[in-house]
C-alpha cells in the first residue's frame, strides 16, 4: 500500500520554505498550534495531533513522528490512528525556488481516514502551504 506523497513547487528559497513549514503552521495549517522546541500540537475543531521533531534530521529533510492523535472524523472509529505515522518533509532547490515533498508514512488505504486525510493534505499542504509560500492567501483551519 502506498503512503500519501505529494510535491509542490514554490518561489521560496529552501531556507524560507523550511521555516514556513515548521514555524508558520499557524498561518497555513491551523490557527491553533502549540509549538515548542521538541515538537508541535496542531488543533482543529475537536481534534488534535502531536508531532515530535526528529533531532537527527536537518531543516531540509525533516521527520515528524506522530506521538499523540485524537482525530474526530465522521465514520472513523479509531481517533488515534495517526499515532505511529510520520510526516517526512524533503526540500530541494528548484529553479528560483524550491520543491517540497511531503510523505505521510502510514497514511495509506489501510487506515480508515485515508480518503478524508488525503483530502486534508490536498487542502492544507498542496493548497494552503503552497499559497503561503507563493504570496497568495493561505487557508488555515480557524476552528
Amino acid at each position: 500500500m502506498a503512503d500519501y506523497a505529494a510535491s509542490i513547487v514554490v518561489p521560496a528559497s529552501p531556507a524560507n520554505a523550511s521555516y514556513a513549514i515548521r514555524k508558520d503552521m499557524h498561518i497555513w495549517w491551523s490557527h491553533r498550534v502549540e509549538l515548542d522546541p521538541a515538537g508541535a500540537v496542531i488543533r482543529f475543531r475537536n481534534s488534535h495531533v502531536r508531532f515530535e521533531f526528529d533531532p537527527d534530521t536537518d531543516a531540509l529533510s525533516m521527520r515528524w513522528p506522530c506521538v499523540d492523535a485524537h482525530m474526530i472524523i465522521e465514520d472513523v472509529a479509531d481517533a488515534s490512528e495517526w499515532e505511529g505515522t510520520t510526516l517526512v518533509w524533503t526540500i530541494v532547490p528548484e529553479g528560483r525556488g524550491s520543491r517540497i515533498t511531503l510523505t505521510h508514512e502510514g497514511l495509506n488505504e489501510g487506515i480508515a481516514c485515508h480518503d478524508v486525510c488525503v483530502r486534508g493534505w490536498q487542502y492544507f499542504f498542496e493548497g494552503s502551504l503552497k499559497a503561503h509560500l507563493s504570496g497568495a492567501e493561505p487557508t488555515p483551519e480557524t476552528e
